[in-house]
């Protein structure tokens, strides 16, 4: 070997651990299915829905319910790319009614209508808190989830949980995250309870500690591992701009679990519910 040819082979060398180094880095993250995009008023006259859709789609999410205050922007992601958005109804047509949507008639209308003029696979994300459940508007709000069999994605406490399960036992419920603090006592003894329910991790609390997955959260996961949402909460413009950050801290700790269980939680479990 000649000294004219050291550099050549050194520039090969170089080029293939860089296109290693790619292919590793494309291998460790898995795709996603974003349970809890929001894309509201506010955010898309900031980012337009084709760029919200490529970001997205930069950081790995594949497949994604999306709702918006008001709705039009869950319709407008919706219509910028199909596969990729799963519409969802927020009964919110401003961000005021978030105060008292579960009693005003005219929340229970205007769901009524936007569900006759359009496809959407799920209700929510909405705020809903103890007796809420019970008021009338609540109650036709439900009525006409259970008509068209809708997921329903809840914000809501440990209690308010046990309630809407109660008020609508054979819809599919995700708990916006899960439950934010609740110990995961709590979050496995409601899985184990209601067959119907899943857990969204959006600012939950607990899974890791100095990025190393906790054997309490390690062990939830394993024991049910079709029952798991990730979640980035959009709700902002700010936390559009966080999905990186947002999107490798789900990455590193679903590295840490099995294959399998990883690969559910990404977005087998999100593809299947919205299948159904």
């Amino acid at each position: 070997m000649t000294n004219r040819q050291l550099p050549v082979i050194y520039n090969i060398l170089i080029l293939g651990l860089w296109l290693f180094g790619i292919s590793q880095s494309s291998a460790s993250g898995l795709p996603l299915f974003d349970a809890h995009v929001h894309y509201s008023e506010d955010v898309w006259q900031a980012i337009p829905a084709e760029d919200a859709i490529k970001r997205l789609k930069k950081h790995g999410i594949q497949r994604a319910i999306v709702s918006g205050t008001p709705t039009d922007g869950a319709i407008k992601l919706f219509e910028q790319n199909p596969k990729l958005v799963v519409p969802f109804l927020r009964p919110y047509r401003t961000s005021e009614d978030r105060r008292d949507w579960y009693t005003n008639p005219e929340i229970l209308e205007y769901v009524r209508s936007q569900l006759a003029k359009f496809d959407y696979r799920g209700l929510g994300e909405f705020h809903l808190f103890g007796s809420q459940v019970d008021t009338p508007t609540m109650k036709g709000i439900l009525e006409l989830a259970r008509k068209k069999n809708l997921i329903l994605l809840s914000h809501s406490n440990h209690e308010t949980v046990d309630a809407l399960i109660a008020a609508a036992p054979n819809l599919i419920i995700i708990w916006a995250h899960g439950g934010f603090d609740v110990d995961v006592d709590v979050v496995t003894n409601k899985l184990k309870k209601y067959k119907n329910l899943h857990i969204e991790l959006s600012f939950r609390e607990g899974i890791t500690e100095n990025k190393k997955l906790t054997a309490e959260w390690n062990k939830v996961f394993t024991t049910y591992p079709t029952r798991f949402l990730i979640g980035t909460d959009t709700y902002t413009g700010q936390r559009w701009l966080q999905l990186p950050e947002l999107i490798k801290s789900y990455q590193e700790w679903l590295k840490q679990l099995p294959r399998d269980i990883a690969e559910a939680i990404a977005y087998k479990n999100g593809e299947r519910i919205t299948a159904q």
